[in-house]
């Protein structure tokens, strides 16, 4: 029995609703909303060093390191806040990616100026540059 081409892409388009639909309802519709959108600008604002990580990211256990161990950041000087362990994390996530552009944790910003990932971090202070931007913020 030959199946006809147009039942085939018509059964194609169907599952792909299908799933599409699935999916938003089970996980969100992947955009955060605006109040989250400006929770998220007022953690950036309002904190002289804001830090979205994850427990789980060795790029943002090195990002920590650098902060908290090499530089003798305390707790009180960094809104840490680790997106895996709290319930909205994966919207302030969603957040993060549209203020930024940048989806990936970690995600640094000193003095309300989005610097980026580790890696970019980390440039920061190979170049020497890290320790007068942290000395700006937090005089």
């Amino acid at each position: 029995m030959e199946i006809s081409k147009p039942l085939v892409l018509v059964v194609l388009i169907a599952t792909v609703f299908v799933f599409r639909r699935f999916f938003s309802s089970v996980f969100g519709s992947m955009t955060a909303s605006p109040e989250t959108v400006q929770k998220v600008q007022g953690f950036i604002k309002d904190n002289k060093i804001f830090v979205a990580s994850k427990t789980y990211c060795p790029y943002c256990q090195a990002t920590l390191k650098l902060l908290f161990e090499d530089k003798k950041l305390s707790k009180d000087q960094v809104l840490l806040l680790q997106l895996d362990t709290i319930k909205e994390g994966s919207e302030i996530q969603e957040a993060l990616q549209e203020i930024t552009g940048q989806r990936t944790v970690p995600n640094v910003f000193i003095s309300g100026k989005h610097i980026g990932g580790n890696s970019d971090l980390q440039a920061l202070e190979s170049s020497g540059k890290l320790d007068a931007l942290l000395q700006k913020a937090l005089a």
